[in-house]
């Protein structure tokens, strides 16, 4: 999603070294952190079903939670928002007493549950979901009307929590296995889930709609769409020949402007496939789902509220954006909500490839400097483990993000080798939940190289690298002197300086100044190529 960055202050040196000025409650730790009761247990699938009443804007249902055990254990802790009511609890036909804590409740069992061995909770809940009040940035149910005054419900919970509508373990480190959801709604509606649309049922004047995903899928991707929509059926050819089912589900008014504007769907699932891979969730499809807000990266029902409008070249930013989660941030994502990057980076870094891909290396380049004012420095990219940190205020992580990408681009110098790193992220972490360390140890293996020194100066540190330089000029020679500021020690980014088209050179800064002899015609600064690496460039005295 297209979020926002950070309150705390971290160190310039090692992540270890990190401090923050914010605090956080019991609540956070709860909601974020890994307590004896969630890692004793692994969820391999969720039942969820749900009847949804959109005149009162209440949910009433069940949850099923299927789970094996880690280490034995009589107490397990599940996440449910507190505005919502648990009617009960069962293993089995048993009644299981629960204890609530917040949003967040514990079970206790009258017995060992063992380890190696499998169960099935059901939970019977209901109640008023938490209204989103700017969606998706501000998550929860949004209760909206199309233009024809018809209602429009849809849901957004990224950072807030999945558990503000549904039971489960409510961390991102977790995924199922599987899932299926049951939405039942007013028989003039259709209600729109995730993945595949297995079947539909009718019961009086309403109907039920059964989904299923066939992949992990992480908590705040699961979604619930509810209009009067239009099911428009395409597919797309991937390079190894097969045929990749595509659903779009549009206001009914909207179909034939939707029809024309997601053409350009199919060139974009094509350069994205040259650089990451076919698309990671075959048996499911693609999907994109009309919604009443901006966009959501939902798991094979791509959240799409963006009028209809490309202002990204040819591109809606919507659609290129939020189908680039599926491999970045979907396929592979994130165990701790603060390291989004991982999502965010790697995924506005994908719209500039997009642009490389249809348009050429220079458009690239010019798309990248388009955001770079946007750039902020002022918090670190990467938050506080272990409780939920979502206190983005900024878009570092999207657009300081891309350009450190771009820049870890340039400081390898071998564009084969960068472009099989990221299809190699995407083969080998596949549907796997990772941290940062994880993908700069892929990184380095892959590159035969250690660059953590790169990723800990940008990552964990606010300020960006400054190149701080001064001339002299002694007997009709110029000299240039330059130095890192604002960097750890063991920073080491070479930064290309070029004289003339053909005359490229590389200097190698520490944090000492050292000193360049320089052509005839002096030094500009121009000759140090921005566009290749993300730096601060600072004209000092001697």
């Amino acid at each position: 999603m297209f979020r926002v960055l950070f309150f705390f202050i971290i160190s310039l040196l090692a992540p270890t070294f990190c401090t923050y000025s914010q605090t956080f409650t019991h609540e956070d730790t709860l909601r974020g952190g890994l307590t004896f009761e969630r890692t004793c247990y692994d969820v391999t699938y969720y039942n969820l079903d749900l009847a949804i009443n959109i005149e009162d804007k209440s949910i009433k249902g069940f949850n099923e939670v299927y789970f094996n055990v880690l280490v034995s254990t009589s107490k397990i802790q599940l996440d449910l928002f507190k505005n919502l009511i648990i009617d009960s609890v069962f293993l089995g036909n048993q009644t299981i007493p629960f204890k609530r804590d917040g949003n967040a409740f514990f079970l206790s069992f009258n017995q060992l549950l063992l380890r190696d061995s499998s169960y099935k909770i059901k939970i019977y809940y209901e109640g008023n979901p938490i209204i989103a009040k700017k969606p998706p940035w501000e998550g929860g149910w949004v209760f909206a009307e199309d233009s024809l005054n018809r209602p429009w419900v849809a849901v957004a919970c990224e950072g807030i929590g999945a558990s503000l509508w549904w039971p489960l373990k409510d961390h991102l480190s977790d995924e199922p296995d599987s899932m299926r959801m049951h939405f039942t709604v007013p028989k003039e509606f259709t209600a729109v889930g995730n993945g595949t649309l297995e079947s539909t049922s009718l019961d009086g004047q309403n109907k039920t709609y059964n989904w299923k995903v066939n992949y992990p899928i992480n908590s705040y991707n699961v979604t619930c769409n509810i209009a009067h929509y239009e099911h428009i059926t395409d597919s797309h050819i991937q390079k190894n020949s097969d045929t990749l089912k595509i659903d779009y589900y549009v206001l009914d008014y909207n179909k034939i402007k939707a029809q024309n504007h997601f053409k350009q769907v199919h060139p974009m699932l094509s350069c994205y496939e040259k650089y990451f891979g076919p698309y990671p969730f075959f048996k499911d499809g693609y999907a994109m789902v009309e919604t009443p807000y901006w966009g959501m990266e939902h798991q094979g029902a791509i959240a799409y509220g963006n009028n209809y409008s490309n202002k990204i070249i040819d591109f809606d930013y919507i659609i290129i954006h939020e189908s680039a989660h599926e491999w970045w941030g979907n396929n592979i994502s994130v165990r701790d909500h603060a390291e989004m990057w991982i999502h965010e980076s790697f995924t506005t870094y994908a719209e500039n490839l997009l642009v490389e891909c249809t348009y050429g290396y220079d458009m690239s380049i010019r798309y990248l400097n388009l955001n770079k004012s946007l750039i902020k420095n002022e918090t670190p990219i990467v938050g506080p483990l272990g409780v939920n940190y979502e206190g983005w205020e900024d878009s570092d992580m999207y657009y300081k993000g891309a350009w450190i990408l771009h820049t870890f681009r340039n400081v390898l110098k071998n564009d084969s080798l960068w472009f099989s790193i990221l299809k190699g992220l995407q083969q080998d972490l596949a549907l796997q939940t990772v941290t940062t360390t994880d993908v700069i140890q892929y990184i380095n293996k892959s590159s035969h190289q250690d660059f953590t020194w790169f990723f800990d100066q940008y990552l964990y540190s606010a300020k960006p690298p400054i190149l701080e330089f001064y001339l002299e000029k002694h007997k009709k020679k110029f000299y240039l002197s330059y130095r890192w500021n604002n960097t750890r020690e063991d920073f080491k980014m070479d930064i290309p300086l070029q004289f003339k088209p053909s005359e490229r050179i590389y200097i190698s800064p520490t944090n000492t100044f050292k000193t360049l002899d320089l052509p005839k015609k002096g030094f500009s600064k121009s000759m140090l190529l921005l566009d290749f690496n993300y730096y601060l460039l600072q004209e000092v005295e001697k």
